[in-house]
């Protein structure tokens, strides 16, 4: 699993399809956070691809994840998808986030509350990523 980061906006999705050469021949399997896409089923229904890119990990922890044990909840749904790449070795899963924090407290608690669990599952996916990289202005920067 690789994951890659960075602020809003900064060029995430325009990186991702460069690097991993994704374009009308490279077919792959993507899923989007901000839609409404029951990512909680995991990959095991998707297409056979060699590439799973998930977008908007960020939103689909406040969707799915805010109330109650979030962080045991998403880990949970992360096995998932790594279950998914681990059944043949061609596979590799991809996961974006947008980093929602950088030192800001939000007012809200619940905002505050979701900024907590985003950087706890990150952790976690940090953890478990073989390869993490950064993207900031649209440059990358590998971390791991």
């Amino acid at each position: 699993m690789e994951f890659i980061t960075g602020g809003a906006f900064h060029g995430k999705r325009k990186w991702v399809y460069s690097h991993y050469k994704i374009d009308h021949v490279n077919e792959f399997v993507c899923y989007n956070g901000y839609e409404q896409e029951d990512i909680l089923k995991g990959l095991n229904n998707v297409p056979d691809r060699h590439l799973c890119v998930i977008f908007g990990i960020e939103r689909i922890i406040k969707r799915y994840f805010l109330l109650n044990d979030g962080r045991a909840e998403f880990n949970r749904l992360l096995e998932q998808w790594l279950e998914w790449e681990r059944i043949r070795v061609d596979r590799t899963l991809v996961l974006v986030g947008s980093e929602i924090g950088k030192g800001i407290v939000p007012i809200s608690s619940d905002d505050r509350m979701w900024r907590d669990l985003v950087g706890w599952c990150y952790q976690d996916i940090v953890k478990q990523a073989n390869k993490v990289y950064r993207i900031w202005y649209g440059i990358s920067e590998q971390l791991k």
